[in-house]
């Protein structure tokens, strides 16, 4: 995947934080030393997939707004969650992603100046299932 670090492609760390696949866990975890337990309590939320495949859930990082978390890490989110703008637990206050070796998926994935994801152009609904799929192989 190509990288891209422009101010658009920037934004999304600080207004809406990627989604994870299954295999980004394990990478995220041994880069912070810690386990996969404490990283679902202590950064990620839960956050329910669209329509009949609400039974799914996908992890992605907390989101956190004026000093406070949007929803707790640990928790599955409320309705409000994805319209609002929140910065990634994991990106510092100087701007730069504490874990940038092992970004998730989908900040990897996503470049917000062309808004692709993989270099297709960005359809929520394609996105939505391309981490349906992955969440339900992981079950």
């Amino acid at each position: 995947m190509e990288a891209c670090g422009c101010e658009k492609c920037v934004s999304a760390c600080r207004d809406d934080p990627g989604r994870l696949v299954p295999a980004d866990l394990k990478k995220i975890t041994a880069f912070l030393k810690i386990s996969e337990r404490e990283l679902k309590a202590a950064y990620l939320v839960r956050i329910p997939a669209a329509g009949k495949n609400s039974r799914i859930h996908f992890l992605a990082p907390a989101k956190i707004k004026a000093g406070r978390f949007l929803a707790a890490p640990g928790s599955t989110v409320p309705d409000y969650y994805e319209r609002e703008k929140g910065r990634c637990v994991f990106l510092s206050e100087e701007g730069l992603c504490t874990i940038h070796p092992v970004k998730p998926f989908e900040c990897a994935a996503y470049m917000g100046c062309r808004h692709t994801f993989l270099g297709r152009p960005y359809k929520k609904r394609s996105i939505e299932e391309f981490f349906v799929r992955r969440w339900k192989n992981s079950l």
